[in-house]
Formats: C-alpha cells, sequence, structure tokens
C-alpha cells in the first residue's frame, strides 16, 4: 500500500455503531486505497508485479484483492490521487442513475467529501445550474471554488424561494442527497421540482418522516436508491457500471484535470499517526473534509 483515503462520515457510523451498519467486530476500516502489485495468482493476467493499482483495499499496508476490485493507475496520475478511486466510484455511480442532461438543474445536499465529489461529476456531465447546500461555510466556499455555481446554507428560511428564483419560478429538476443523515432526505424531497428525480447517495444513520402525497405523489417525483451494492459485477449497461468501468472512467478524469481532489485533503498523516486521523474522524473540525493515510515512500 502507498497511500488509503478515509471515508469519514462511514468510518465514523462503523466505529460508533450507528443505525444501518452491522455492528461487527473486530473490524479492518477503509475501502479506497491505491499502491503496488507484489505478487498475482496464477489465474491472474491483467496485472503483474510492480504495477501502479488502486481500488477497494481497506487501511493496511498489505492485502489481498480481487482483480475485478482493481485498475491501474495512469502514468500522470499518483498514489495519493489514485487512493480516491472508491470515493470517487461511490458518487460517480449516483450522478448516473440521475442520468443528467445537459442543463438540468441540479442541487447537492450536503458538501461533505462524497458530496463533493459528487458535484464535480455532475458538472462534468453537464449540470446547469449547480447549487450546493451545506450548513458549514468552509464547505460553502471549497464548491464555488470547485465549480458549484451556487451555494448557499441549507438553514435558510427561504430557501424554497431562492431555489425557485434560481430555476425561473421552478424547482432543481435532480435532487442528490449525500448527508448521510436521516432530517435532510425530507428536505431533499421537498426540494424537488414537479417530475424531478432524488438521489439517495448519503447512507443515513436512521428514519425520516415524509408527506409522500405532498413531496412525492403530487408532484410525480421519483426516489432513486443510490447504494454501490446495487451495481453490477460482471458487465455494464446503461446507469449501472462495474466498478472498474467506473474506476477506470475516474481515473482518465484525474488524468484530463476534470476532477481535482487535492483541495479535499484536510490533513496527510503516516500510519503510525492513527489518533491524530482518528481524531478529526470522530471530532471534525468545520473545514474537515477528509484524511490521506501515506503508507510507505509516496
Amino acid at each position: 500500500m502507498k497511500a488509503s483515503v478515509v471515508s469519514p462520515g462511514t468510518e465514523r457510523a462503523f466505529i460508533m455503531t450507528l443505525e444501518n451498519t452491522d455492528h461487527n467486530y473486530p473490524r479492518v476500516l477503509g475501502y479506497s486505497a491505491a499502491g503496488v502489485v507484489l505478487k498475482v495468482g496464477r489465474d491472474v493476467t491483467d496485472f503483474k508485479p510492480g504495477d501502479r493499482v488502486a481500488g477497494i483495499m481497506p487501511h493496511a499496508n498489505i492485502h489481498n484483492v480481487e482483480g475485478r476490485n482493481l485498475v491501474h493507475i495512469p502514468d500522470d496520475v499518483s498514489f495519493e490521487q489514485a487512493a480516491f478511486v472508491r470515493i470517487g466510484v461511490i458518487s460517480m455511480q449516483a450522478v448516473r442513475k440521475a442520468r443528467l442532461e445537459l442543463g438540468e438543474r441540479t442541487l447537492v445536499l450536503g458538501l461533505g467529501l462524497i458530496g463533493q465529489m459528487a458535484m464535480q461529476l455532475a458538472k462534468a456531465n453537464g449540470a446547469s445550474p449547480l447549487i450546493g447546500l451545506d450548513i458549514v461555510e468552509s464547505r460553502r466556499c471549497l464548491a464555488r471554488e470547485l465549480g458549484c455555481t451556487h451555494v448557499f446554507d441549507s438553514r435558510e428560511e427561504n430557501i424554497e424561494e431562492i431555489l425557485q428564483h434560481i430555476g425561473d419560478g421552478r424547482l432543481p429538476q435532480v435532487v442528490i442527497e449525500s448527508t448521510g443523515l436521516p432530517g435532510p432526505v425530507e428536505l431533499a424531497i421537498r426540494l424537488t421540482g414537479r417530475y424531478g428525480r432524488v438521489i439517495m447517495l448519503g447512507s443515513t444513520r436512521g428514519s425520516t418522516e415524509i408527506n409522500f402525497y405532498r413531496d412525492v405523489h403530487k408532484k410525480g417525483i421519483q426516489i432513486i436508491g443510490a447504494h454501490i451494492s446495487c451495481n453490477p459485477t460482471d458487465s455494464s449497461y446503461p446507469g449501472y457500471w462495474t466498478f472498474q468501468d467506473n474506476a477506470d472512467c475516474f481515473m482518465r478524469f484525474l488524468s484530463e484535470g476534470r476532477i481535482c481532489v487535492e483541495k479535499l485533503i484536510s490533513q496527510r498523516a503516516d500510519h503510525y499517526d492513527y489518533q491524530d486521523i482518528y481524531t478529526n474522524v470522530l471530532h471534525p473540525a468545520e473545514d474537515y473534509i477528509t484524511s490521506v493515510i501515506i503508507w510507505e515512500g509516496v
């Protein structure tokens, strides 16, 4: 292993055994990393020792992984950048499920690590205007820096009127909910325009009360679950790509400069500094997005 990326919301939820986690211990945290192949099985043909790879791997200095959960890293992409691969794929598969069309009004609710990535991918997919909502000012500023056209505090009393003003009287056609909290789910659905789509990207830890007649049935909206486990493992089809196909696309986007991950890094730390890393995860400052764990000689 060379570098791995912390997924703060997920890892915090599992450490604290929040609702919708499996509560199994002991457990290994982490699922997005990059490194170098040391050995391959005798039937492996796509990879060889010495290859630079990224994929679904935990925070560990060495790990066995199936070939279908790995991709090659382009020469002009660093281990640190490539280590964001599964973070990118999680966000990418949600944007694919939204079936975004060029110029569709899109709102990303929650601008943490996953939300910032989803926002950039929605932009790459032609979302316009692109609106971000978060209660943290530093996250709103970062989203604007990364290409969001409008950012607002989601606690604004007249947020619905603000969004209608931006949309010439109409609410967003696509809303990507990425907070991972149960409360904002109701807001995401309420802020979706007629015939729109709500993409459930964040893994919520609790229950939400919804007025389905008012906010779903009467508006004719769709609510689309976008957990990464719903994706195929063998072959891709429209809206549902395999991990490898999504990951290869994400690597190209990094290589072409379409996606920025460097500005999402709040902390770089050696793996021996795990106490500092997980203090940030469990008690994050407002401007904290994620940590990159350095394993050796990156």
